[in-house]
């Protein structure tokens, strides 16, 4: 690798690590996207009964993936396959490589103790039941009378 191939690949590694801190520290009504892209595109679905998110990842195996909840949100965090050009000049580098990290704010409460993922042709799948959001709703407490002593 020629010390401009070597550039051009730590220039790129660190736009994406610049593009997830402005992702991590900026908040956004759904997902913080970074200027020049999200690292993984994705589409999110909202039902009557759940919530579906489906993320791009071609080239990206289901043992690459780590995916979690926290509160509402699901973080997807992952290793996308590349290589470092042995020889030669690149022209264009578009195909994100590398670690990449994403967090959707779920769009309507749900259990996430009960979402389910598959992966299929660089397809990922999320699904999350909704659940009854009962925070704000009128609940009445009973009042007991205590006798005087």
């Amino acid at each position: 690798m020629n010390d401009r191939d070597e550039s051009v690949t730590r220039l790129l590694r660190f736009r994406q690590a610049l593009e997830q801190l402005i992702e991590d520290l900026l908040p956004g009504p759904a997902d913080s996207v970074a200027p020049g892209g999200p690292p993984a595109p994705l589409d999110v679905f909202l039902r009557s009964d759940e919530v579906e998110i489906q993320v791009e990842l071609p080239g990206v195996s289901a043992k690459d993936l780590e995916l979690s909840a926290h509160g509402q949100r699901v973080i997807i965090e992952g290793l996308r396959p590349g290589q470092a050009a042995d020889t030669g000049t690149w022209l264009c580098l578009e195909r994100p490589i590398g670690r990449f990290r994403r967090v959707i704010e779920l769009p309507a409460v749900a259990d996430t103790r009960r979402a389910s993922a598959a992966m299929q042709d660089g397809l990922l799948v999320i699904r999350v039941p909704r659940i009854q959001d009962r925070r704000g709703s009128l609940r009445e407490i009973a009042v007991t009378e205590v006798p005087r002593r």
